[in-house]
């Protein structure tokens, strides 16, 4: 049966195939309001193909906003990001799959931004912007905290204990005035701390989860001999 949800990639490569068009476009996270942003791309051609799945699904009872279209278009180049260092970390077999905009069934109609799959471990990201000061920023998580955890809570509700689910929230900072011409340098290394961050809580829970194979096991308990 197939997982309802906006997008589905089956191994990172996939993944990181339908995101090189964010490349190609040189696509920015900018500093402007989702609204001006929406007006200016609208006629995008990955805006209106997000935009048409998102509605095709009939994923939720409530009307997308186009504002977040944006959103997704700028946490997929952050998760193309995160992806490329796991490539470099040596995570890219088909036993990794990503899902977009999962509706959580029995979930009141709420959605995660993300999740990650991998053998019997689900990760549930959620992602924010701030454009404002550190204390709005602090703010920002927890309120982002306070929702991948209660959507942690719904999905391990509803499936067996042996699967591990656990939850991580990256807020992340504009890079580009668009009005200005300015690269705010600082917060892309911002970004990319956190991105590098969140691989790392990837990479250790996949490695906890290939320490369970039978043969892993088996080598294992070589050193007590």
């Amino acid at each position: 049966m197939e997982v309802i949800c906006m997008h589905r990639f089956d191994h990172v490569n996939s993944f990181y195939q339908f995101t090189e068009v964010l490349e190609n476009m040189k696509w920015r996270i900018e500093k402007q309001l989702l609204k001006d942003r929406v007006e200016l791309y609208r006629k995008n051609e990955l805006f209106q193909q997000l935009r048409a799945s998102f509605v095709s699904k009939k994923l939720t009872i409530w009307p997308l906003k186009e504002e977040e279209v944006i959103t997704w278009m700028d946490t997929l180049l952050i998760m193309r990001r995160m992806v490329n260092l796991l490539f470099k970390k040596g995570i890219h077999g088909e036993k990794f799959k990503i899902l977009m905009e999962y509706p959580l069934v029995f979930g009141n109609h709420m959605r995660t931004d993300y999740l990650v799959v991998y053998d019997r471990l689900i990760i549930v990201i959620e992602f924010g912007m701030f454009n404002q000061d550190e204390k709005r920023s602090e703010e920002r998580y927890t309120k982002k905290l306070q929702d991948s955890i209660t959507h942690r809570q719904v999905l391990a509700n509803m499936i067996n204990p042996s699967v591990i689910v656990v939850n991580y929230v990256l807020v992340y900072r504009p890079e580009y005035d668009r009005i200005y011409k300015r690269i705010y340098e600082e917060n892309i290394e911002y970004n990319n701390r956190e991105i590098y961050m969140l691989s790392q809580f990837i990479t250790h829970h996949i490695k906890l989860q290939d320490e369970m194979l039978a043969m892993k096991q088996l080598e294992l308990i070589q050193n007590y001999t």
